[in-house]
């Protein structure tokens, strides 16, 4: 019986991954991936030993998805694909193959095709390319020509005229004229896409693209926004304009786009939006400007106006609310708003609630790293539709009064709050209504400032322990014991109830003096137990003294000599420097950009790896004091040497770091640690660096550095 369950399992399993049952027919050059339940893409890039690969390999017969990159398919013909005719293959992706010639009957008998891709094809005849659409087939519903060079399209299209082509693909080309007319006969092409090109207005003319309903022009030269109320019969509903050259947006600009429901202008150097710039687009729904060069210093009040805006993304441009509380008065549909990365710390709680109150319909709020400081009371009973809030990578302390800011009914669903600095959640600042409410995974509490009291955590260490498939993340939940706060860490989760609420001191000495009381060594032993902590240190310190050092023999279970904790921005130094230089001396390193686990949970990569190592390597700068994720890396190394009392720390600094970016731990570091200062110029300072990290990565048992700075800090 449980033979048959175990091979109806297996069976099971085999069907829900078809690359799984095709695995020992795929061409040794292409790589399997799913695409539905039945059908798979097949990519196969060229290797060194395929170099002279000239035709496409048999493929399984549900490949569906066709992508070939890299190989030398000079002439591309009928046979270069004859052994795929009798698969119905819908896209066939051919990017820098290196063709000179292609025939114009090489796709004739790809009778389901309906998507094709030709790119990176420098050398390629566009008079050739033009004789071939007279052969493709007439189901053909997208072309796309990217990066070829081309400064203009196919000399005719002509051959497209009866095909059922919706989407053409022209970008990264080297176009600098548009001519509409081009594409006029293509009587079901709706989507043109000629980004990042070299256009510019006065050599554009959108005759002829009536039927065009998705137009992409970002990225080119235009200065000017184009005149379309030349062109009075346009059909189009999304239009992206990113990455040009304007200056400014003025309200003349979309007056004749009647139809246009998504628009796009992010990355353009604008340093003011007027009134009533945007409503003249009547069927306007979703709306994007992000990322303006840091150039934008004023908002109008009745900038976004539109009676017909459902979702505004206004991101990234860091500018500064100050005053005006009624910036989205004028969007009664509003039900999405995301201004993340601005900057709302000007705003008292009575604008920012002013700002938001008239958004009735808002179910989707995005205020992330927006410097906010607090959440305003009575948000949710003025916001009463809001099912998602993501406030992270703010300075949330969690001090507001739970009732008056989500009521008592909140309808929130998703609940982002990471990387804050709250301290505690109990039942007044998070009542039982938002928890319980929250969906799967809806709830992200990560990288605060908890705290491992047990009066501050209990109650939401047990609602932990009974909800946890409501957090996103509970790995990154972490919190601190003992004073300062950074010395200690654990995973709340991790937690046994029993360290986050031990046996009270008090009961303990009551135990203690009563026994002592019957044995008759009540003052004896109630000496001993006020002095433990230093008799044990004094202990420590004088049985390792004697011990001297000892070389600790390879641990199996270790499967790195050390684990390197380092800033992003000081890649360079560690990738140039410290890495060939220790791996060199036989070192085994494990740095995270090359050795953590693919698709693994970030924190539990950082303490798997951690674990795994005999050392950790702490490179400290300035980059390194203002990163969260070092913070977090520096409180585990900590927490590891205080558990295992053995100095597993190795302190490197990189430059001097300044006094405000020092937090309690690096104090602790930099004046109780002898560490290895790197010189940039002088080579017997950069000797002498090596020197001392060397020595410090030396096997021994009997370093006490640790243990010392601990203790004395405590």
């Amino acid at each position: 019986m449980c033979l048959v369950v175990l091979i109806i399992l297996v069976k099971g399993n085999l069907q829900t991954n078809p690359c799984r049952r095709i695995r020992t027919i795929i061409p040794t050059v292409c790589r399997c991936l799913q695409r539905g339940k039945e059908k798979v893409k097949m990519k196969c890039v060229n290797t060194d030993k395929w170099s002279n690969f000239t035709f496409i390999p048999t493929m399984p017969n549900i490949t569906s998805h066709l992508y070939v990159r890299g190989f030398r398919l000079t002439n591309v013909s009928k046979e270069t694909f004859q052994n795929l005719v009798n698969i119905k293959l819908r896209e066939i992706a051919l990017v820098n193959n290196n063709i000179l010639k292609i025939s114009s009957d090489a796709f004739q008998e790809m009778k389901s095709l309906k998507n094709l891709e030709i790119s990176r094809e420098k050398l390629l005849s566009k008079e050739e390319i033009s004789k071939m659409f007279f052969h493709l087939p007439r189901k053909i519903e997208e072309l796309k020509f990217s990066s070829n060079t081309w400064v203009s399209p196919p000399p005719t299209l002509t051959g497209l005229h009866n095909t059922s082509l919706k989407r053409l693909i022209l970008s990264y080309n080297y176009l600098h004229s548009l001519k509409g007319e081009w594409f006029s006969n293509l009587t079901k092409l709706s989507t043109l896409d000629v980004q990042f090109n070299g256009l510019t207005v006065k050599k554009c003319n959108f005759t002829g693209l009536e039927r065009i309903r998705n137009l992409f022009l970002n990225g080119n030269w235009f200065k000017a926004f184009p005149n379309f109320c030349d062109y009075p019969s346009w059909n189009l509903t999304r239009l992206h304009f990113q990455y040009n050259k304007l200056t400014e947006f003025r309200p003349s600009y979309f007056q004749c786009l009647p139809r246009l429901t998504h628009l796009y202008l992010n990355g353009h150097a604008i340093r003011k939006l007027y009134n009533n710039t945007f409503s003249n687009l009547t069927s306007l729904r979703e709306l994007y400007i992000q990322r303006l060069a840091g150039q934008l210093f004023q908002v109008d009040a009745r900038a976004f106006e539109s009676k017909t805006l459902v979702k505004l993304v206004f991101t990234s441009n860091w500018f500064v609310f100050r005053s005006s509380p009624v910036y989205f008065k004028y969007c009664p549909k509003l039900t999405t708003l995301d201004i993340s990365f601005n900057d709302l710390s000007m705003l008292t709680e009575d604008k920012l609630l002013g700002m938001l109150k008239p958004l009735e319909n808002l179910t989707t709020l995005w205020i992330r790293n927006t410097r906010l400081r607090f959440l305003p009371r009575n948000l949710l009973k003025y916001l009463p539709l809001l099912t998602k809030l993501n406030a992270s990578e703010n300075q949330l302390n969690g001090s507001w009064n739970g009732l008056s800011v989500f009521g008592n009914s909140s309808t929130l669903k998703y609940l982002n709050l990471s990387a804050n600095g709250i301290e505690k959640i109990t039942k007044e600042n998070f009542p039982l209504t938002l928890l319980n409410g929250m969906g799967k995974g809806g709830l992200d509490l990560s990288f605060n400032r908890f705290s491992c009291n047990c009066d501050d955590a209990l109650w939401f260490y047990k609602w932990m322990h009974a909800h946890k498939d409501r957090f996103a993340s509970l790995s990154c939940i972490v919190c601190h014991f003992d004073k300062p706060v950074q010395m200690r860490t654990a995973i709340l989760f991790d937690l046994k109830e029993r360290e986050l609420c031990p046996i009270n001191p008090a009961v303990l000495i009551a135990i203690i003096s009563s026994c002592s009381v019957l044995f008759g060594g009540f003052l004896i032993l109630a000496v001993l137990f006020k002095l433990r902590w230093n008799i044990r240190h004094c202990l420590y310190v004088i049985t390792y003294r004697k011990k001297g050092y000892e070389t600790i023999s390879n641990d199996p279970d270790f499967k790195y000599d050390v684990f390197l904790v380092y800033a992003d921005n000081d890649g360079v130094f560690v990738f140039d420097t410290v890495v060939p230089y220790l791996e060199a001396k036989a070192y085994s390193l494990c740095v995270r950009s090359r050795d953590f686990e693919a698709g693994k949970v970030y924190c539990d990569n950082i303490v798997d790896n951690m674990n795994l190592s005999r050392r950790i390597l702490l490179v400290l700068s300035n980059n390194f004091a203002k990163s969260k994720w070092c913070e977090f890396q520096l409180n585990f190394a900590y927490n590891r040497c205080l558990d295992e009392k053995i100095n597993n720390i190795v302190v490197t600094v990189l430059e001097e770091i300044s006094f405000k970016y020092l937090s309690n731990t690096l104090k602790v570091l930099l004046t109780s640690y002898e560490y290895a200062l790197w010189s940039k110029s002088d080579e017997m300072g950069q000797a002498l660096f090596w020197e001392k990290v060397l020595r410090k990565l030396q096997f021994h048992k009997t370093h006490i550095e640790c243990a010392n700075g601990v203790v004395n800090v405590i």
